[in-house]
């Protein structure tokens, strides 16, 4: 995806997605040491030619690199390997827990031999979820409610868990594959709820996933450079989640920029089994603890949250064996019409 498609846009958005266009940027000064684990190879979403790093001037690095210094000195970036114990999580398997001679969980290990990967998935899509939902993040960031801003905060976690999952090999590639399968559905589910015509479903629908894709690939550009990786990932999140509409300075996105370095470095820490079965939970970071008044949510956005809750519900009974079944969420393409 070279080259993402600027002139269809979608109509029923506050405003057009724009297209991704990283110019001077993107950056990192080792977060965290685990950064390291990072080397250059091929991604899942990398595109072939067009080096970046060609068209900077030797002046304009030695700019990135002194950003990058000025966000490091914050230390919520980094966490530190004794942290990350703090987040992990055991959660219920009902099914997992019985004993390997349970006739039950025997009969499950022969009708649904993939249901550990889809409760993997089905976790990793509760945790999107919760970011989506979490309120005084989004308001520490300024992020509103509107289509644009929670596609993009909804595909930046996904990213995240992407880096890790690309790292663990040909056994994270089927969880990697499902997890954006989730993403689709869910930007599906959205649009589905904001009424887009069904003659302009499908062409939306692309237009949404290229543009959350090219989004990936900027971020997995910005990590080809860890001298100046917080620098280039703050350029990448002003460009796609702020539309460059933000001065570079604004305190969210610094903050949001700094959010992710942080919960990069979680994410690479966890231990290999912890991470691939779901077993964690974001990272905390500091938000102000005011009173603050409830976010005000579009029509398509509190129904997707009352259904949410619902298809949660139903999502916990097929990954737990209860009900066999694909992960669906609640927008499962329907016909549009009345």
């Amino acid at each position: 995806m070279a080259s993402l498609r600027s002139a269809r846009g979608l109509r029923a958005l506050r405003r057009p997605l724009r297209p991704v266009q990283v110019t001077l940027l993107q950056t990192h000064l080792r977060p965290t040491a685990c950064l390291g684990l990072l080397q250059p190879h091929h991604r899942a979403f990398s595109t072939p030619g067009g080096d970046f790093e060609k068209q900077l001037m030797p002046e304009d690095i030695l700019h990135l690199r002194a950003l990058s210094m000025t966000i490091m000195q914050d230390p919520i970036c980094e966490l530190r390997p004794e942290e990350v114990q703090s987040y992990l999580a055991d959660h219920e398997d009902p099914i997992g827990d019985l004993p390997l001679w349970n006739p039950r969980r025997m009969l499950h290990q022969v009708l649904d031999p993939f249901r550990l990967r889809k409760l993997t998935v089905v976790r990793y899509h509760k945790l999107i979820l919760e970011r989506l939902d979490n309120e005084p993040l989004l308001e520490a960031f300024g992020i509103d409610a509107g289509f644009n801003m929670q596609a993009y905060f909804m595909i930046l976690h996904a990213w995240l868990l992407h880096q890790r999952l690309v790292l663990e090999g040909s056994k994270a590639k089927k969880i990697d594959e499902e997890l954006f399968e989730q993403c689709w559905n869910m930007a599906r589910s959205w649009l589905v709820l904001k009424r887009v015509p069904e003659y302009r479903f499908d062409a939306e629908l692309q237009n949404v996933q290229e543009y959350m894709l090219g989004a990936c690939i900027a971020m997995d550009k910005a990590l080809e450079r860890p001298d100046v990786l917080p620098a280039r990932v703050q350029q990448c999140l002003w460009a796609n989640m702020y539309s460059g509409s933000v001065k570079k300075d604004h305190k969210g996105l610094m903050r949001l920029t700094k959010y992710m370095l942080r919960q990069l470095g979680l994410i690479l820490q966890l231990d290999a089994d912890r991470f691939l079965s779901g077993q964690f939970i974001w990272a905390d970071f500091p938000v102000s603890d005011r009173v603050r008044k409830p976010l005000k949510l579009p029509e398509w956005r509190a129904k997707f949250r009352t259904e949410r809750e619902e298809a949660i519900g139903e999502l916990d009974l097929k990954s737990m064996g209860t009900r066999p079944a694909s992960i669906e969420g609640p927008g499962k393409r329907p016909s549009l019409r009345p």
